[in-house]
């Protein structure tokens, strides 16, 4: 958690150098700020990721799940589709296109949503909280780490007529203590999840549901692992590839 509280983005073990991190900063960071016990190893520029860019390159519509199709504002909706998003990317991720987020909105579809608060954790487009939405849930918190992420999300609320929902850049530990959520989405690594997941289990409320995607099948085990210390049963569980997501119920 060090790391993110000077200002990392994401992080991701390598699996060399023994117990080597690479994190993701911002590109005005301090170098000076690295944490006693940490060497700077080696350093870099990585260009951001234009996700609008590759999205106004789709012409159809984006079949993501056997109810939910995502179209972007130019395509005309198809016909006959239970759900559909209408979604714009801007540096945004989440269109749907991954196999981390049509897991996650398969578990969706799988587990009582109506009408239980959400909160969705690096909401990107909002596409995993809106569709929450869409079946039935109440009130809908998003946020991301990325402030460029808020502007798309407003736009993609308007999109889909979204009501009762808000969103904020920042993380978990922006909400006040008292926050509770029947259901918290968090669709993104585990190395990005793990460093908040005990502040992530004081959000869920008795009998809430956490909804994880964006693991490895290999790391299923580490899941549930923790599940069983935190006091969650796994619920219902998608795979895709190499791709695993789960939804634990708090005991």
């Amino acid at each position: 958690m060090e790391l993110f509280e000077l200002g990392a983005l994401g992080l991701e073990e390598l699996d060399a150098p023994a117990g080597a991190l690479r994190a993701w900063l911002p590109e005005d960071w301090d170098r000076s700020r690295v944490p006693p016990g940490w060497t700077l190893v080696d350093q870099g520029s990585v260009e951001a990721k234009d996700w609008d860019l590759s999205w106004r390159l789709q012409q159809e519509p984006l079949q993501v799940t056997g109810r939910l199709t995502v179209v972007p504002p130019w395509v005309e909706a198809p016909s006959g589709v239970e759900h559909v998003l209408r979604m714009e990317a801007k540096q945004a991720f989440g269109t749907g296109g991954h196999e981390s987020t049509r897991l996650a909105a398969k578990i969706l579809e799988r587990i009582p949503v109506g009408d239980s608060t959400v909160f969705d954790i690096g909401a990107g487009t909002g596409i995993l909280g809106f569709y929450a939405g869409k079946l039935g849930a109440g009130h809908l918190e998003l946020c991301d780490i990325d402030p460029d992420a808020i502007p798309c999300l407003v736009e993609n609320a308007e999109l889909n007529s979204v009501r009762d929902w808000n969103a904020w850049a920042g993380s978990v530990d922006s909400l006040p203590r008292s926050a509770r959520f029947d259901l918290v989405i968090a669709n993104m690594l585990r190395t990005e999840f793990f460093p908040m997941r005990e502040r992530v289990l004081e959000l869920l409320t008795a009998g809430g549901r956490l909804v994880l995607s964006g693991y490895l099948a290999t790391e299923r085990g580490q899941v549930l692992e923790w599940f069983g210390h935190a006091g969650l049963d796994l619920e219902v569980e998608e795979t895709e590839g190499e791709w695993w997501a789960g939804c634990g119920l708090r005991r």
